[in-house]
Formats: structure tokens, C-alpha cells, sequence
């Protein structure tokens, strides 16, 4: 059986020409800087004026599913379960799958179902 061998690295007397070692440093030669006048005077920044403040716009208080029934004491599943029935408080969808409750309407709903004694 033939036994085999490692690849021999090159040796480091054997690197080439001009090429540098692991701990060589590169020497720059020193450049001859321009003197300080001949440097273009650069332009004072403008102070920017901060955008205008936004308009509070007044928006009807919706309240979400989770709100109305810690309010009206029931779950969460039993508010999903009137609307499927069609009885409960009225409701608005507020997007694709969002649902709220306007507060008049639950004030309504809670006159039209509390037992008069």
C-alpha cells in the first residue's frame, strides 16, 4: 500500500520578489500637503425649518371586540357568536377583518336589553 504524502508549503525564503511578509508594514512615502489657503471655503449649512405640525383630524371613538366585552361582561366568543346571529350590539367592520363597536350603539343596545323593574 502506498502511503501518502503532504504537500510541502513553499517556504518563506522562497516568496517572491516585492511580496510582503505576515509582519512587514507598508511605507508611504510622506506627501507634501497644500498649504491651508488654497483649500475652497466650504458653504455654512442652512438651518433646515422643521415640517408644519400635523392637524389633529377628530375621529369617532370605535372600540375593538376584545374592549366591548370587558365592558359588557361577556367573551370574546360571544360577541363573534351574536354577530353570526345577527343579534347584540351593532357593529362596523373597520377593514377586511377588523371589527368595532361605536360606543352609541352599545349604549343602545344595553337600554333596549336591561330588564326595567
Amino acid at each position: 500500500m502506498a502511503r501518502r504524502t503532504r504537500k510541502k508549503s513553499p517556504r518563506a525564503g522562497l516568496a517572491l520578489p516585492g511580496q510582503l511578509g505576515l509582519f512587514d508594514t507598508i511605507e508611504e512615502p510622506q506627501k507634501q500637503r497644500a498649504p491651508a489657503a488654497a483649500k475652497p471655503m466650504k458653504r455654512p449649512r442652512r438651518a433646515v425649518a422643521p415640517p408644519p405640525a400635523p392637524t389633529k383630524t377628530e375621529r369617532p371613538v370605535v372600540f375593538s371586540p376584545r374592549e366591548v366585552a370587558q365592558y359588557l361582561g361577556v367573551s370574546v366568543s360571544t360577541l363573534k357568536l351574536w354577530r353570526a346571529q345577527k343579534i347584540g350590539p351593532k357593529w362596523t367592520k373597520r377593514g377586511a377583518r377588523l371589527i368595532g363597536y361605536r360606543p352609541a350603539d352599545l349604549e343602545q343596545f344595553l337600554d333596549d336589553n336591561s330588564k326595567n323593574t
